[in-house]
Protein backbone atom coordinates (compact mmCIF):
# COMPACT_ATOMS: atom_id res chain seq x y z
CA UNK A 1 0.00 0.00 0.00
CA UNK A 2 1.73 3.74 -0.97
CA UNK A 3 2.53 5.26 1.94
CA UNK A 4 0.47 8.81 2.17
CA UNK A 5 2.66 12.36 2.11
CA UNK A 6 1.98 14.37 4.96
CA UNK A 7 0.47 17.60 4.41
CA UNK A 8 3.25 19.56 5.40
CA UNK A 9 5.56 17.24 2.75
CA UNK A 10 2.83 18.38 0.34
CA UNK A 11 3.15 22.00 1.10
CA UNK A 12 7.03 21.85 1.17
CA UNK A 13 6.89 19.83 -2.15
CA UNK A 14 4.72 22.70 -4.02
CA UNK A 15 6.85 25.77 -2.98
CA UNK A 16 10.13 24.49 -4.08
CA UNK A 17 8.47 23.94 -7.42
CA UNK A 18 7.03 27.39 -7.51
CA UNK A 19 11.05 28.34 -6.90
CA UNK A 20 12.26 26.12 -9.66
CA UNK A 21 9.38 27.03 -11.95
CA UNK A 22 10.57 31.13 -11.79
CA UNK A 23 14.42 30.34 -12.50
CA UNK A 24 14.90 32.55 -15.50
CA UNK A 25 16.52 35.73 -16.36
CA UNK A 26 17.52 38.36 -13.13
CA UNK A 27 15.28 41.08 -12.72
CA UNK A 28 15.27 44.25 -14.62
CA UNK A 29 13.42 47.28 -13.55
CA UNK A 30 13.91 50.78 -13.88
CA UNK A 31 13.91 52.64 -10.82
CA UNK A 32 14.02 56.13 -12.51
CA UNK A 33 17.87 56.52 -11.08
CA UNK A 34 19.37 56.71 -14.92
CA UNK A 35 18.69 59.44 -17.29
CA UNK A 36 17.12 57.89 -20.01
CA UNK A 37 15.92 53.72 -19.91
CA UNK A 38 15.10 53.89 -23.26
CA UNK A 39 18.17 54.28 -25.21
CA UNK A 40 20.15 51.49 -23.50
CA UNK A 41 20.81 48.44 -25.33
CA UNK A 42 22.06 44.67 -24.97
CA UNK A 43 25.92 44.60 -23.89
CA UNK A 44 27.54 42.45 -26.71
CA UNK A 45 30.18 40.40 -24.48
CA UNK A 46 28.05 40.52 -21.18
CA UNK A 47 24.69 39.03 -19.95
CA UNK A 48 21.85 40.69 -18.58
CA UNK A 49 23.40 43.95 -18.75
CA UNK A 50 21.81 46.91 -20.60
CA UNK A 51 24.39 49.48 -21.57
CA UNK A 52 24.33 52.96 -23.16
CA UNK A 53 27.53 55.41 -23.55
CA UNK A 54 27.89 58.79 -25.36
CA UNK A 55 29.24 58.57 -28.73
CA UNK A 56 32.57 59.46 -29.48
CA UNK A 57 33.25 59.60 -25.61
CA UNK A 58 37.52 59.14 -25.07
CA UNK A 59 37.59 56.63 -22.04
CA UNK A 60 41.08 56.60 -21.97
CA UNK A 61 41.73 60.27 -20.98
CA UNK A 62 40.16 59.20 -17.56
CA UNK A 63 42.91 57.15 -15.62
CA UNK A 64 41.36 58.02 -11.84
CA UNK A 65 38.02 57.71 -10.45
CA UNK A 66 35.60 59.09 -8.24
CA UNK A 67 33.05 56.55 -6.84
CA UNK A 68 30.07 58.25 -4.98
CA UNK A 69 28.35 56.34 -2.25
CA UNK A 70 26.01 53.50 -3.48
CA UNK A 71 22.35 54.84 -3.19
CA UNK A 72 19.50 52.83 -2.29
CA UNK A 73 16.66 52.69 -4.77
CA UNK A 74 14.91 49.60 -4.42
CA UNK A 75 11.89 48.98 -6.54
CA UNK A 76 9.10 47.11 -5.04
CA UNK A 77 9.16 43.21 -6.63
CA UNK A 78 6.41 40.95 -6.91
CA UNK A 79 6.10 39.00 -4.87
CA UNK A 80 7.77 41.55 -2.57
CA UNK A 81 10.32 40.55 -1.02
CA UNK A 82 10.70 41.47 2.76
CA UNK A 83 14.49 42.86 3.74
CA UNK A 84 15.00 43.21 7.34
CA UNK A 85 15.95 46.93 8.73
CA UNK A 86 19.39 47.98 7.65
CA UNK A 87 19.66 45.34 5.15
CA UNK A 88 19.68 47.40 1.76
CA UNK A 89 21.83 49.99 3.45
CA UNK A 90 24.25 47.70 4.95
CA UNK A 91 24.39 46.07 1.01
CA UNK A 92 25.31 49.41 -0.65
CA UNK A 93 28.00 49.79 1.74
CA UNK A 94 29.17 46.59 0.71
CA UNK A 95 28.83 47.24 -2.92
CA UNK A 96 30.63 50.51 -3.26
CA UNK A 97 33.70 48.68 -1.25
CA UNK A 98 33.77 45.87 -3.40
CA UNK A 99 33.92 48.46 -6.27
CA UNK A 100 36.56 50.41 -4.45
CA UNK A 101 38.71 47.24 -4.11
CA UNK A 102 37.82 45.78 -7.59
CA UNK A 103 39.16 48.90 -9.74
CA UNK A 104 41.59 50.58 -7.48
CA UNK A 105 44.28 47.65 -8.34
CA UNK A 106 43.83 49.43 -11.69
CA UNK A 107 42.51 53.04 -11.43
CA UNK A 108 43.31 55.46 -8.36
CA UNK A 109 40.29 56.09 -6.30
CA UNK A 110 40.42 59.67 -5.20
CA UNK A 111 38.26 61.96 -3.98
CA UNK A 112 38.78 65.38 -6.10
CA UNK A 113 37.17 66.65 -9.71
CA UNK A 114 39.89 67.01 -12.55
CA UNK A 115 40.08 66.18 -16.08
CA UNK A 116 41.36 62.81 -15.95
CA UNK A 117 38.82 61.81 -13.17
CA UNK A 118 35.43 59.66 -14.22
CA UNK A 119 32.63 59.41 -11.17
CA UNK A 120 30.87 56.38 -11.18
CA UNK A 121 27.48 57.11 -9.61
CA UNK A 122 25.86 53.33 -8.25
CA UNK A 123 22.35 52.36 -6.87
CA UNK A 124 21.14 49.19 -5.51
CA UNK A 125 17.98 48.25 -7.32
CA UNK A 126 17.28 45.34 -6.61
CA UNK A 127 17.68 42.81 -3.35
CA UNK A 128 16.51 39.06 -2.91
CA UNK A 129 17.87 36.96 -0.32
CA UNK A 130 18.56 33.45 -0.24
CA UNK A 131 16.17 31.46 2.08
CA UNK A 132 18.08 28.99 4.06
CA UNK A 133 15.01 27.26 5.39
CA UNK A 134 13.77 26.73 2.40
CA UNK A 135 16.97 25.17 0.39
CA UNK A 136 17.44 22.69 3.58
CA UNK A 137 13.52 21.56 2.88
CA UNK A 138 14.77 21.29 -0.69
CA UNK A 139 18.14 19.26 -0.40
CA UNK A 140 16.24 17.07 1.68
CA UNK A 141 13.30 16.29 -0.54
CA UNK A 142 15.02 16.94 -4.38
CA UNK A 143 18.92 16.60 -2.97
CA UNK A 144 19.66 19.90 -4.32
CA UNK A 145 18.78 23.49 -3.14
CA UNK A 146 16.76 25.95 -5.20
CA UNK A 147 16.73 29.21 -3.24
CA UNK A 148 19.04 31.74 -5.10
CA UNK A 149 19.91 35.34 -4.14
CA UNK A 150 19.36 38.16 -6.62
CA UNK A 151 20.61 41.74 -7.36
CA UNK A 152 20.52 44.32 -9.38
CA UNK A 153 22.13 47.72 -10.26
CA UNK A 154 21.92 50.88 -12.74
CA UNK A 155 25.06 53.33 -12.67
CA UNK A 156 25.90 56.64 -14.38
CA UNK A 157 29.63 56.96 -15.48
CA UNK A 158 30.22 61.43 -15.61
CA UNK A 159 32.80 63.89 -15.99
CA UNK A 160 34.21 64.97 -12.91
CA UNK A 161 34.19 68.63 -14.06
CA UNK A 162 31.35 69.32 -16.17
CA UNK A 163 29.29 66.41 -14.96
CA UNK A 164 28.22 65.47 -18.48
CA UNK A 165 26.53 62.12 -18.43
CA UNK A 166 28.89 59.93 -20.36
CA UNK A 167 27.48 56.42 -20.02
CA UNK A 168 24.81 54.63 -18.44
CA UNK A 169 23.69 50.91 -17.69
CA UNK A 170 22.07 48.62 -15.38
CA UNK A 171 23.19 45.00 -14.46
CA UNK A 172 21.61 41.64 -12.49
CA UNK A 173 22.68 38.85 -11.20
CA UNK A 174 20.64 35.90 -10.24
CA UNK A 175 22.85 32.96 -7.83
CA UNK A 176 23.29 29.42 -9.31
CA UNK A 177 22.64 26.51 -7.09
CA UNK A 178 25.82 25.37 -8.33
CA UNK A 179 27.50 27.52 -6.15
CA UNK A 180 26.74 25.04 -3.11
CA UNK A 181 28.67 26.67 -0.65
CA UNK A 182 26.92 30.16 -0.62
CA UNK A 183 23.10 29.60 -0.44
CA UNK A 184 23.39 28.90 3.47
CA UNK A 185 23.04 32.48 4.15
CA UNK A 186 20.77 35.47 3.23
CA UNK A 187 23.46 37.30 1.29
CA UNK A 188 26.78 35.21 0.24
CA UNK A 189 25.54 35.03 -3.22
CA UNK A 190 24.82 38.75 -2.79
CA UNK A 191 27.97 40.03 -2.02
CA UNK A 192 29.87 37.54 -4.44
CA UNK A 193 28.01 39.08 -6.96
CA UNK A 194 29.67 42.36 -6.47
CA UNK A 195 32.86 41.12 -6.27
CA UNK A 196 32.13 39.58 -9.62
CA UNK A 197 30.21 43.01 -11.16
CA UNK A 198 33.19 45.06 -10.10
CA UNK A 199 36.10 42.69 -11.53
CA UNK A 200 33.52 42.91 -14.92
CA UNK A 201 33.79 46.71 -14.77
CA UNK A 202 37.09 46.82 -14.94
CA UNK A 203 37.75 44.47 -17.66
CA UNK A 204 35.65 46.39 -19.38
CA UNK A 205 37.30 49.89 -18.53
CA UNK A 206 40.51 48.51 -19.42
CA UNK A 207 39.47 47.19 -23.07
Amino acid sequence: MEEKKSTPMIIAGAVILFLLAGCGAPRMQSSGFLSDYDRLRPAQKEEHVLYWEKPGVDWKRYDKLIIAPVQVRIVPADPPVELRPGEAEELAARLHEALVRGLRERYPVVETAAPDVLVIRPALTHLKPVTPAVNIAATALLGVPVDVGEAAVEAQFADSLSGRILGELTVSSRGSIVDITRVWTRWDQVNRAFELWAQRLRRAMEE
